[in-house]
């Protein structure tokens, strides 16, 4: 189903991106901070420590808040020590992340979708995926098409390892993806000129020491894959708003 409505969530995707890495001193629908708010930020880029009230803006912008209590204050000094942390390496450091999040909120839920979140703004030249049930109900659909069709798909649409969520296992099912779309001229063509788009603009998305054409690559992909799940998930087209230009 998904393949019917491609050109219409390339575009979708693509416009999500632009319409998330603006100017970081503008806002997204008038009301939330932009992806490049949150690079400068986090990334060090601001050169000064992350606070309680910048924890609680994250936390609110990105719908963490829901029956969830933190401790901003500690959820401030996690996020601080990513900042400074000499390496970081996304298959180990996004679940240890995650775990000291669930120790900062009240109900020690799992927070592989804070963690990954956090840690794709403020380490932006390394390669994280975000943590989505969208993105993997679409990686898993992935697999599932790559495999010839031949097993039924799970319809669990997290990764898991028992009861815990499974970050490396999404992380490899991504990286296929990424794979599989870097051999496609559609994905090439739109990934490019969304590249060149930023290169040729102001700011931080211009510079391509501070934000890799990586970055820009996965954030596409994720949007992408997000939109792929968005349609998986409620068996529907594409809401009208993505077919008119104002991404996602």
């Amino acid at each position: 189903m998904i393949d019917n409505y491609r050109c219409t969530l390339l575009g979708a995707a693509a416009n999500g991106v632009k319409k998330w890495c603006c100017a970081a001193d503008q806002l997204v629908d008038g009301r939330r901070r932009p992806d490049t708010f949150w690079m400068e930020l986090f990334g060090g880029l601001e050169e000064r420590r992350v606070t309680q009230q910048d924890a609680h803006l994250f936390l609110v912008s990105f719908q963490l808040t829901n029956r969830v209590v933190w401790d901003k204050p500690a959820v401030a000094d996690i996020i601080s020590d990513i900042q400074t942390a000499a390496t970081f390496d996304p298959l180990v450091d996004v679940p240890a992340l995650g775990k000291r999040l669930s120790e900062a909120n009240r109900r020690r839920t799992q927070q592989t979708s804070a963690a990954s979140k956090i840690a794709t703004f403020a380490r932006p030249t390394s390669r994280v995926y975000i943590w989505d049930a969208l993105a993997s109900r679409s990686a898993r659909y992935r697999d599932w098409e790559r495999g010839g069709r031949t097993a039924r798909m799970k319809r669990k649409i997290l990764f898991t390892s028992g009861r815990d969520h499974d970050y490396p296992a999404f992380y490899a099912a991504c990286d296929r993806a990424l794979e599989d779309e870097r051999e496609k001229a559609d994905f090439v063509e739109a990934r490019d000129t969304l590249i060149a788009s930023f290169r040729a603009a102001a700011g931080a998305m211009a510079d391509p020491q501070q934000v890799p054409d990586d970055f820009i690559e996965r954030r596409f992909l994720d949007k992408l894959m997000y939109a792929e799940g968005w349609i998986l998930d409620r068996n529907v087209g594409p809401p009208d708003k993505w077919t008119t230009g104002s991404g996602m």
